[in-house]
């Protein structure tokens, strides 16, 4: 039954009325109350002293109370949103600078397929080719271009090499006989003998007359004793040799041959003639020698040592007519180089795909399909931070014999070589009629064999947990990794494809479908290895393989120990 009436100032001023008589703690009069903000004072008229209540300090009113509670809520929960409002600000940036996915998941076919679609545009710019000496140079610029975009410090390492050119296809001449003899032994060009790359013209481009002469060896200089000046010297196509072409012919140049025939041996009969690259590449430099060089089928090498012999038994010689036209000029070209800012720089992973193409096709699989995997890789790895820094690598002139890559190696100091850890290499990865191989590092040499068989086991783990058949292939040395495991380099390598020229048998049919009996890449150098070429399903596949082992080797804890692991 208590009533009260509150009256609220600008000084807090409150006047309560309290009627007294249904509480007998309370007298029924009026009590006046001023509130001077730290206590309320207690007053009563002056003719009712014995009812009066002494001064007193009291709790303020319930509503005055309640506005300064609200009021500090009302802060606290200002301040606890301005908290939390930080925290998801932090939250959201962390999340913006930081990649949940796994480098395998980051990888879409749509990203890939647009990397080889602008490089078809180039090749479309440049003749239908993307080789050294046509759209090499703006493929090179696009991905140079896509790498700084997303951060990386991109380098070139510029070279010369040789560009070859048979200027008369098919109109070589090599024709033998046995002095006064009349017959003339006619050898046809293609199935029975071969230029072999950066042989040098005849003089002029014209026939020389003069005598082939075998040599046993080539190798050193006294395998040219009595070596008839100005003959064409014969040597054996042989490579058990310890020794290479270009020292071979070197010597044969230093003892006044004119020209130099390699034939096959009786293990290679049945095999087309060679055609090997002969040159040497130093540090600084590409040599050739500056001769005629030919290569022959077993059959034709045969034939010429018995018209050899009979001519030596008869006390004449053995006479040639050769003439071959051909050009060699020397062109400007580089690798592209990026490498990522985090990492341990004493175990590099040198991730390589070859960025040109032959010059009579677009190179869209051969090797745009490696270098869209390895540019989509570098792409969403520039905002990782990773354990084991890595190089992404586009080299030039692989298509001339893996020279970009062999240059880069042997420029490589003692000190870079050491803290080089592998080579990943991905060339020919979309191939339309495919399988999928994985390349053997058993075949490598003994001092990064074990290595090599621990990069090839992530590859095939990825293939055994997907449940995509796989198989083993050999080291051929036919792409950029042969630069690394050469035996006087010795960085581990590994490496998947789908295939180039090789046939689909029967049983890899039953395993991958396609098309037995028919070349994995109907398209391989050829004007057709476009964009139309790919096979998006395999493409995908390799490109994710590609990235999840990159991912396990760039973040091991202990790289070195892993390769050097047991089995």
């Amino acid at each position: 039954n208590r009533k009260s009436k509150i009256a609220l100032a600008d000084m807090a001023e409150v006047t309560v009325r309290l009627r007294g008589e249904k509480d007998p703690l309370l007298p029924s009069h009026a009590i006046s109350a001023t509130h001077n903000f730290m206590s309320w004072e207690w007053s009563t008229p002056e003719n009712n002293n014995n009812n009066s209540l002494p001064p007193a300090t009291c709790r303020p009113p319930v509503r005055r109370r309640c506005t300064r509670r609200l009021c500090l809520l009302l802060a606290i929960l200002v301040l606890l949103c301005a908290v939390v409002g930080v925290a998801l600000g932090v939250s959201l940036w962390i999340k913006s600078r930081t990649t949940t996915k796994s480098l395998p998941q980051a990888i879409k076919i749509g990203n890939l397929m647009e990397h080889l679609k602008e490089l078809q545009a180039i090749a479309t710019l440049h003749n239908n080719s993307r080789s050294v000496e046509k759209g090499y140079n703006a493929s090179a610029e696009m991905v140079m271009t896509k790498l700084a975009n997303v951060g990386y410090n991109v380098t070139t390492q510029p070279f010369n090499v040789f560009m070859y050119e048979d200027l008369a296809p098919n109109n070589a001449i090599f024709y033998a006989s046995i002095a006064d003899i009349s017959f003339q032994w006619k050898f046809l060009q293609g199935s029975q003998y071969a230029l072999l790359r950066y042989s040098r013209s005849t003089p002029s481009g014209q026939v020389i007359n003069t005598t082939l002469q075998p040599v046993s060896g080539g190798c050193s200089m006294a395998d040219f004793s009595g070596f008839l000046n100005g003959s064409v010297a014969l040597l054996d196509y042989d490579e058990s040799l310890n020794c290479t072409l270009f020292n071979m012919a070197s010597n044969a140049k230093a003892a006044n041959a004119c020209a130099v025939v390699w034939g096959r041996g009786p293990s290679q009969a049945g095999i087309a003639p060679p055609t090997s690259r002969v040159y040497r590449m130093t540090a600084n430099s590409m040599d050739i020698v500056d001769i005629p060089m030919l290569g022959t089928t077993y059959e034709m090498r045969a034939t010429l040592l018995s018209l050899w012999k009979i001519a030596t038994e008869n006390n004449v010689t053995l006479d040639v007519q050769l003439k071959t036209y051909t050009s060699v000029t020397s062109v400007y070209t580089y690798n592209v180089l990026a490498t990522t800012n985090s990492g341990d720089g004493s175990a590099m992973i040198v991730v390589g795909s070859h960025l040109d193409s032959v010059p009579a096709g677009p190179g869209i699989n051969d090797n745009g399909s490696g270098v869209s995997a390895n540019l989509e890789m570098a792409l969403q790895v520039a905002s990782r931070t990773v354990r084991n820094k890595v190089r992404f690598a586009f080299w030039s002139a692989e298509e001339l014999g893996l020279l970009g890559s062999y240059h880069y190696v042997l420029n490589l100091t003692p000190e870079e070589k050491n803290n080089t850890a592998l080579n990943l290499n991905f060339d020919m990865i979309a191939s339309p009629n495919f399988v999928r191989g994985v390349y053997n590092g058993s075949g490598a040499p003994a001092a990064i064999s074990t290595q090599c068989r621990n990069i090839q086991s992530l590859f095939e783990k990825n293939f055994r947990d997907n449940n995509l058949p796989y198989e083993i292939w050999p080291f051929s040395g036919r792409s950029d990794y042969g630069s690394f495991i050469a035996s006087n380099v010795n960085i581990p390598a590994g490496s998947i494809a789908t295939g180039a020229d090789s046939v689909k048998t029967i049983d890899e049919r039953t395993n991958y479908g396609g098309f037995a009996n028919t070349i994995l890449d109907p398209c391989y150098h050829a004007a057709c290895d476009n964009v139309q070429n790919i096979n998006e399903s395999v493409f995908i596949e390799m490109a994710t393989a590609a990235a999840y082992v990159l991912e396990q080797l760039m973040m091991k804890e202990d790289l070195a120990g892993f390769l050097m692991s047991s089995l």
